[in-house]
């Protein structure tokens, strides 16, 4: 995971003069290319993890792309990258859903009162039972239509 500043003036997000993109797309042109020479008969995971670039880490940058700050990035941890760019929740993390924000249809339940930390009053609740007549997402299921990967892919 990259980040990098996006404020005005800077070369921030990923634009066509940022020196992380254009060093991000070296490192997976260096990648691939190790991918492809790589002959062994390894599992394609083994030949993956050996062909990545050794500074290919997780990382912030400040300085308009050119201070690097490698460190795993995690939400809302006590960082150096988190106090440089905090990380805010999304209207789905509020509402349960997961971090990875991978579900894109949730799967639906009644509505429960008793799973809410508030008092509601009874015209709130007449309300809520109004909008949510269909129910409200339940994301202890996996969305609909949503299946495992086969493999383990998003971590080198």
């Amino acid at each position: 995971m990259l980040i990098e500043d996006g404020r005005a003036g800077t070369t921030g997000l990923f634009g066509d003069t940022s020196p992380v993109l254009s060093h991000a797309l070296t490192q997976m042109d260096q990648w691939l290319t190790a991918l492809k020479a790589d002959t062994a008969s390894d599992a394609d995971i083994v030949k993956i993890r050996r062909a990545k670039p050794a500074d290919l880490v997780d990382a912030c940058f400040t300085q308009n792309g050119t201070v690097k700050i490698a460190e795993e990035q995690v939400y809302q941890g006590a960082t150096r990258c988190n106090q440089l760019y905090p990380a805010f929740s999304t209207p789905r993390m509020v509402a349960g859903g997961p971090l990875a924000n991978n579900t894109l249809k949730c799967r639906l339940k009644s509505l429960d009162f008793k799973e809410y930390n508030v008092a509601f009053t009874s015209a709130e609740q007449n309300q809520l039972k109004t909008l949510f007549r269909q129910g409200v997402c339940d994301f202890t299921q996996p969305g609909v239509g949503q299946v495992p990967t086969e493999t383990t892919w998003e971590v080198f």
